[in-house]
């Protein structure tokens, strides 16, 4: 995987900064968002500490084994290759002694290969009813799944240096009541195969159907909260949104990312911004995002209302958006609806005439976001800012 931007990463190893660029909005000392508020049970991160029970593996079996029997201190090594399957890791580490799966060579990551993207997910991190935490998920690829990677009932979980591609719906899903979990440093692309409307690159909690007493027959606890979104690639070719926080999930810290708008096709239901605001209290910074030519992207960043006392107070501020104005205004647009059955690609279009603003912010909730010093390219002031918006 080669990063097309500087990396912050602190390294699991040390506490030393990676790179002499640092990524704003993150504080160096610990490599959380600045305005994390740490709760004092977070991962340690001076991973030389710990006296690791190392665990090579090079084949399905072995990592199956391996996962199936973690305990807290295992460090499981992948050699790199291609680990055919769909893996879960339902054991627990401890906040100073983690559970530890990487792969043995950064440079050439093994690869998790689900086999098919109409199926489940590639790598589950998945607490079932007890909960788990403190697991650390460095330098791996996933692929050709339902899901690349998902976290249910899981906290303090981190995810770092993983590719994600080329899957049916989202990249990475963080999911019933996981909290204070971090993506970092990740790559995420080729996404909704399956089906465009769910080809989310992270995608942050449940939409409220979905919830208990929803009417879906999955039910998932909405409070999926303190997520940190860090200095990731995004993009291309992930049809959805880039990242979109759902009603029920509070204080997402989305830092220093970059996206990529090339290939986001979900038209109809209007996937075409980098993040879809649908909880509270998230925070979007020093994030920079690329239209790349794609004609049907419509805003930076949207603000929405899906559940009753949801979608306030989010800031938005010192993001650096590039559009291509040349494909704003009304028009005719053929729209892709959705891709896929049983891993067969299909697709199935509709004409539609839409008015495509370049909003850098487009608020559609009757609440106060409050956004600052955004750069919009090329500079427009009548399409900065939508709705009942507090600049500050």
């Amino acid at each position: 995987m080669k990063l097309k931007h500087s990396l912050i990463a602190l390294s699991v190893l040390a506490c030393s900064v990676a790179s002499a660029e640092v990524v704003k909005g993150i504080d160096t000392t610990t490599g959380y968002a600045a305005n994390y508020a740490s709760t004092g049970q977070e991962m340690i991160l001076d991973f030389s500490s710990v006296s690791w029970n190392v665990i090579n593996v090079s084949s399905s079996k072995q990592l199956s084994k391996a996962l199936s029997k973690a305990s807290p201190g295992d460090k499981i090594v992948l050699a790199p290759g291609t680990y055919s399957g769909r893996f879960k890791l339902s054991k627990s580490g401890s906040q100073n002694k983690p559970i530890w799966v990487v792969g043995a060579d950064a440079a050439n990551m093994p690869i998790i290969d689900g086999g098919d993207y109409n199926n489940k997910t590639a790598f589950a991190v998945d607490g079932n009813d007890k909960g788990i935490s403190y697991i650390y998920v460095q330098n791996i690829k996933v692929t050709n799944a339902r899901g690349g990677i998902s976290v249910d009932n899981a906290d303090y979980i981190t995810i770092d240096g993983v590719e994600a591609y080329n899957v049916g719906q989202a990249g990475i899903h963080l999911r019933d009541g996981s909290e204070y979990n971090i993506i970092k440093n990740s790559y995420i692309y080729n996404t909704g195969l399956y089906n465009v409307k769910y080809g989310e690159g992270i995608y942050i909690g449940s939409d409220y159907r979905k919830w208990p007493g929803g009417s879906s027959s999955s039910e998932y606890n909405p409070k999926v909260d303190h997520a940190q979104i860090i200095n990731n690639i995004i993009g291309p070719n992930v049809t959805a949104e880039h990242i979109d926080i759902k009603e029920g999930s509070s204080y997402a810290y989305i830092i220093g990312n970059t996206f990529d708008a090339k290939g986001m096709i979900d038209i109809l239901n209007g996937g075409l911004s980098y993040i879809d605001f649908k909880g509270n209290n998230a925070e979007a910074a020093y994030n920079t995002g690329n239209q790349n030519g794609n004609e049907y992207f419509e805003n930076a960043f949207e603000v929405n209302t899906k559940s009753e006392g949801w979608g306030f107070h989010n800031n938005i501020h010192n993001n650096v958006l590039n559009f291509d104005d040349e494909f704003a205004g009304k028009k005719s647009i053929t729209m892709t609806l959705a891709l896929g059955s049983k891993g067969k690609a299909k697709s199935s279009k509709q004409t539609k005439e839409k008015s495509l603003d370049h909003w850098v912010v487009r608020n559609n909730t009757k609440g106060t976001t409050k956004v600052s010093n955004n750069t919009r390219v090329p500079a427009d002031s009548k399409r900065m800012y939508k709705g009942d918006i507090s600049e500050y």
